[in-house]
């Protein structure tokens, strides 16, 4: 499964994530400049895949291919940074910062595991795929270890809601653009062909509810050590009343 190609990018990546979380915690990075420097991030690897991604249009000139819209989930992290970055403080934002250090985590994990766009170091695709996926662990991880990501039963509940959601709201997006195979958050196939739990073999309604019950299971093992350390502050509070 993992080739030399692969492992390859997995160091890179995890020296990249590594040392831009040393710099940031020693240097005391803000919200607001560590989010500037994902936001950089975010537009080169946006840019090199819309103009990489680029097709002749029928009726001239030339159109994004529609699998490179963003909305994957991942993709669409990008619109959260740009919020989190910019945005007002108050309840929304922290909404999205928790939703962002959860999924941002989960998901750039996974991409970087599973790299759907191959390995190969001719293609543009690859360094766009690892080097995004790499920024946004780093950036998910920095919510988590700097405290802005307040993780606890509500965002538990809040997280589970949004991702649900989303993910309904994605089988509309690859329903009206089926006509071009896109395949949004793997909701139509599997992210790879052979996958031992996310395959094809019982039908596609077996396929969809085991990778939303996968989904809400590692949201939730995710979120157990801060559900405990929120307990463990609820109690110390009363006793200390």
């Amino acid at each position: 499964m993992f080739t030399g190609e692969h492992l390859i990018w997995i160091g890179l990546c995890a020296a990249f994530i590594a040392a831009m979380t040393v710099l940031s915690r020693r240097n005391s990075w803000t919200l607001r400049r560590a989010g500037g420097v994902m936001t950089v991030i975010c537009v080169c690897s946006e840019v090199s895949k819309i103009m990489s991604d680029m097709q002749a249009s029928p009726y001239g000139g030339m159109t994004l291919a529609p699998q490179s819209l963003p909305f994957h989930l991942c993709s669409m992290m990008i619109f959260a940074v740009l919020y989190i970055t910019f945005g007002r403080e108050g309840r929304g934002k922290q909404a999205v910062i928790d939703f962002v250090a959860v999924m941002g985590t989960l998901g750039s994990f996974c991409a970087i595991m599973i790299p759907t766009n191959g390995t190969d170091f001719t293609r543009i695709g690859a360094y766009q795929c690892f080097v995004y996926h790499g920024g946004l662990l780093w950036f998910s991880l920095y919510l988590l270890l700097s405290g802005r990501a307040k993780l606890g039963r509500r965002a538990l509940v809040r997280n589970l809601t949004i991702l649900t959601g989303l993910a309904f709201g994605m089988i509309y997006v690859n329903g009206a653009l089926s006509v071009y195979g896109t395949n949004f958050m793997y909701l139509v196939r599997p992210p790879l062909e052979g996958l031992p739990y996310l395959n094809l073999e019982s039908g596609w309604y077996a396929y969809f509810l085991r990778l939303i019950a996968l989904g809400a299971a590692i949201v939730t093992v995710f979120h157990l050590p801060f559900l405990v350390r929120e307990r463990r502050g609820k109690k110390e509070r009363e006793a200390a009343r």
